[in-house]
């Protein structure tokens, strides 16, 4: 035990040993969300297979950490193994953040416990954890013997140590302590890193690329209380750097190595002797083992050439891929875009539809209405109008006669009148009577009665010119009235024909135009009414001063000039009224009798067009119920409308999301055409690693030849004294190292095993 040689050969067969059972053990399976590192399911072999046997919680603790070693973030993968096909499984665990990452198994938790609905399947699931590791790694820099941190380091040149100091808080005071063995491996730059030396560990280059491999074992030495043993608890690497930047690095701790180890009754040296036995029996498995990696290397290496033809293959597809997600990414663009103005427009047509809804519902109570007035009030109307025209043709016709005769016998009474007055002013200015035998009484008397006559015939006139301007005014205001409603249709009826407008226009016109004759008629009437009046009230005037001559004789001699004057004045008058009614040109009767037989066409013609088959009044009745019936289908079309409309925001919602998920699988195809041409650039790379893989399997496989025989035989050797003290520190080491099968918690009825692994964030 006092030799060097043999002190350095039992840390390094001791290290060796854990990774012999490492290599020489069945690997285990991680599970994990895509893109988190797996490994390979343990598999229990038949034997171990009994009525009693536990399910197993076999759990990975992942810790991402910084260039120092310090811990940024812990995500932990735990398996559990339904060997006994359970339908539930009770778990315990003090995780975060649980989610199901390979199944869709479902579970109950209270504080700490879980329950897992297996249904006889394995659970693989996945947690967060602020909780303190119990092991780590601490990496310290010097650069040309200086201190530095990793991220001052970036960048620089010159020669470089660096350490990896593993860390185990598993115990105290060399009490309850849980051995692991920690190995970290690095890839280097063969451009950045040269002339590399590395301390308690291995290096392979190919002169590109340099491959490290180093290990240690945190407090073990110290466990065991063997001081003058060299057992590493850390790795060191030296080079010239030149920019230096962050190898790719990831540390593994585990304590499965020491649980292979058959030490349960490791009591006396030849029980030590035992188990070097076997372990020589597992060196020489080992070299049988590396010399079959050497032969399945060489496999591998000649085919690498497949293995970049088909990298090529997969970065053609990759390429292909990221055009077609980038066409998908456009037209689903335009598609959201189309559905956008699709959404706009039927909500615009939603709208506008609920508005013709609103407007064919006030159209259809429109012409309901007019069709109503039109059949209740205004063909009643146009029916006693067109009567009435016709009673009054015929009535006026009498009328006229009648004023015809009074005017001319008017006429010819103020003739009368007239040379009465100037004959009864010469007899009363000169006091004889030129006829020779009428005296001025009787001549007064004459003159009284035929001034009476002329007074009551210009009354009859006053009174038939009177009831002819009333007839004509209604006719006037009932034709009026015809014209409003007949406009009122027109302006309202948006569902007439172009035949039925033009109907109502030009019936509108000849109504326009038979109004403004009659109303042009009415006022002529009018006129000649006021005058007959005025002349009936002169002549009563005359009446009444002609019978009072015995009385106003002597005022008679003052006025007779005034009053042959006044009689004068109204022969002229009444010749001109006479001249004004029976003028066969333009007289007054010609203009009645061609006006009111003009009104009677134009009443006969509305009366036509609004009654009959084809009138106004059917018309109507048929666009009400047209209207009803556009009324009714403009409410179906508002409802699909909604339904069009909903739909279409629909569509246009879908579209959205459409497009957001083309662009992220074209953000992701384009990420993986990436990666693809990173491998494909790599598998240059890989090959050469193959090689460099290869040419260190020799290397492996020689060295363990080598070490068989000159390091297991002399270990086995080498045990001959009392070390009674480091058998039991041994057994409870392997003691402690079965009893700690999990980090995050384990139920009592399950067994496990569980392993760290640290990557470094670049």
């Amino acid at each position: 035990m006092k030799n060097r040689e043999y002190k350095t050969l039992v840390a390094i067969i001791l290290a060796m040993t854990m990774v012999t059972g490492t290599l020489a053990g069945v690997p285990s399976t991680v599970c994990a969300k895509e893109n988190t590192v797996t490994t390979e399911a343990a598999a229990r072999t038949q034997e171990n297979a009994s009525s009693d046997v536990k399910p197993i919680k076999d759990e990975t603790v992942y810790a991402k950490i910084d260039g120092s070693g310090t811990v940024t973030s812990v995500t932990v993968s735990d398996q559990l193994k339904n060997i006994t096909d359970e339908k539930e499984i009770k778990d315990v665990s003090t995780l975060e953040n649980i989610e199901n990452v390979k199944g869709d198994e479902t579970f109950s938790q209270k504080s700490n416990a879980i329950t897992w609905t297996g249904d006889s399947k394995d659970i693989c699931y996945q947690g967060t954890t602020s909780q303190n590791l119990p092991v780590g790694v601490k990496i310290t820099y010097k650069l040309d013997g200086k201190n530095i941190s990793a991220g001052d380091l970036e960048g620089k040149s010159g020669h470089l140590v660096m350490r990896y100091q593993y860390e185990n808080t598993t115990g105290t005071s060399g009490k309850d302590y849980t051995p692991f063995l920690m190995i970290t491996g690095l890839i280097l730059d063969g451009d950045k890193f040269t002339n590399t030396k590395v301390t308690n560990g291995r290096l392979v280059s190919d002169g590109d690329r340099d491959m490290v491999l180093g290990m240690g074992l945190p407090e073990l030495e110290s466990s065991l209380g063997v001081s003058d043993l060299d057992i590493p608890d850390y790795f060191e690497l030296e080079a010239d750097v030149t920019d230096y930047e962050a190898a790719e690095g990831i540390t593994i701790a585990t304590n499965e190595i020491f649980n292979e180890l058959d030490m349960d009754k490791l009591d006396s040296l030849s029980d030590l002797k035992s188990s070097m036995n076997k372990l020589q029996d597992s060196a020489n498995q080992l070299v049988d083992g590396s010399g079959e990696l050497r032969k399945g290397l060489d496999t591998l290496l000649s085919s690498s050439g497949t293995l970049t033809d088909g990298i090529s293959q997969l970065s053609d597809g990759g390429t292909t891929l990221k055009n077609g997600t980038a066409s998908l990414l456009d037209g689903s663009n335009a598609l959201s875009d189309g559905s956008s103005i699709l959404a706009d427009g039927t909500n615009q047509l939603l709208s506008g539809t609920g508005t013709l809804k609103e407007g064919t519902q006030a159209l259809n109570a429109g012409l309901a209405s007019a069709a109503d007035q039109t059949a209740g009030r205004l063909l009643p109307g146009i029916i006693q109008l067109d009567d009435g025209v016709a009673q009054m043709q015929k009535q006026l016709g009498n009328g006229l006669s009648e004023l015809t005769s009074g005017v001319q016998t008017l006429d010819a009474g103020a003739a009368n009148l007239r040379d009465g007055a100037a004959y009864l002013n010469q007899v009363i200015n000169s006091g004889t009577d030129q006829t020779g035998g009428q005296s001025l009484t009787a001549i007064a008397a004459g003159t009284a009665d035929g001034a009476q006559k002329i007074a009551t015939v210009a009354g009859d006139i006053s009174q038939t010119v009177t009831a002819v301007t009333d007839a004509t005014v209604s006719a006037a205001t009932n034709t009026g009235e015809a014209i409003g409603t007949l406009r009122t249709l027109l302006d309202a009826g948006t569902s007439l024909s172009e035949d039925q407008k033009t109907a109502i226009s030009n019936t509108i016109t000849v109504l326009s135009n038979d109004m403004s004759n009659i109303q042009s008629a009415a006022g002529t009437l009018g006129q000649q009414a006021e005058l007959a009046a005025g002349l009936a009230e002169g002549a009563n005037n005359v009446a009444y001063g002609a019978g009072s001559t015995s009385q106003i004789i002597n005022e008679l001699a003052a006025s007779t000039p005034q009053l042959s004057q006044g009689a004068s004045d109204l022969a002229d008058g009444t010749a001109k009224l006479n001249a004004s009614i029976t003028d066969p040109t333009s007289g007054l009767i010609t203009q009645v009798n061609s006006g009111v037989e003009t009104l009677k066409d134009g009443t006969a013609a509305l009366r036509a067009g609004i009654d009959g088959d084809n009138g106004l009044a059917s018309g109507l009745k048929q666009l009400s119920a047209g209207a009803s019936q556009v009324d009714s289908g403009a409410g179906t079309l508002n409802e699909k409308m909604a339904e069009a409309n909903a739909g279409a925001q629909s569509v246009s919602a879908g579209a959205s999301q459409l497009s957001a998920g083309a662009g992220e699988l074209n953000t992701g195809a384009g990420t993986l055409s990436s990666g693809i041409q990173t491998l494909q650039s790599g598998s240059g790379a890989l090959i050469d690693g193959v090689k460099q893989l290869d040419e260190g399997a020799k290397t492996l496989n020689d060295g363990m030849i080598q070490f068989n025989e000159e390091g297991i035989k002399k270990l086995v050797s080498a045990f001959d004294g009392d070390i009674q003290g480091l058998l039991d520190k041994l057994n409870d080491m392997a003691d402690a190292s079965r009893s700690y099968k999990n980090f995050s918690g384990i139920s009592d009825h399950m067994d496990g095993e569980v392993k760290f692994v640290f990557v470094t964030n670049k």
